[in-house]
């Protein structure tokens, strides 16, 4: 299997997204919900490996550019279009680990969880998914006619009426 940077994009770039949209969330409202400290503490802890990972998933997509800007489909515009939204994707993430990395060390030592860090954390992962499903958007365009909007498929983006 030839793994080439713009699969191993491809193929990473669903954690973010799935862990901001599903993972981190429930678990951090499931800890919040029945006062855990366990459960928090794993909410808060995933927020962070999200966070971490994200910069990696984030630094694959120019060697994917690279991969593919000579390709007659590749449209620079939608490209970039995709890499500035993970881009605000990628600090609110950071932020929101930020966040959660406070919030752990706050409670270390057997303290108890500030529910108010917590919140702050849950509403980042919130944001972060939005925004990383707006990347994600943004970057199925590249290839995904079908996900286009009507007028976009109409017309190649860079043609001028005559």
């Amino acid at each position: 299997m030839d793994l080439s940077p713009a699969h191993l994009h491809l193929v990473l770039n669903h954690i973010p997204v799935l862990g901001t949209m599903l993972f981190a969330p429930l678990v951090l409202v499931w800890g919040l919900l029945r006062r855990s400290r366990d459960v928090t503490q794993i909410g808060l802890l995933l927020a962070v490996l999200l966070a971490v990972t994200t910069i990696p998933i984030y630094l694959t997509g120019e060697p994917a550019e690279e991969q593919v800007e000579k390709q007659p489909w590749f449209d620079k515009r939608r490209v970039e279009a995709h890499e500035e939204r993970a881009e605000v994707g990628l600090i609110a993430v950071l932020v929101t680990g930020a966040a959660a990395l406070v919030g752990l060390w706050l409670a270390r030592g057997g303290r108890p969880y500030r529910r108010d860090v917590s919140i702050v954390v849950l509403v980042g992962l919130v944001v972060s998914a939005s925004l990383f499903a707006l990347a994600a958007l943004a970057g199925g365009q590249i290839r995904h006619d079908e996900i286009r909007s009507t007028a976009a498929m109409a017309a190649p983006p860079d043609s001028t009426s005559t």
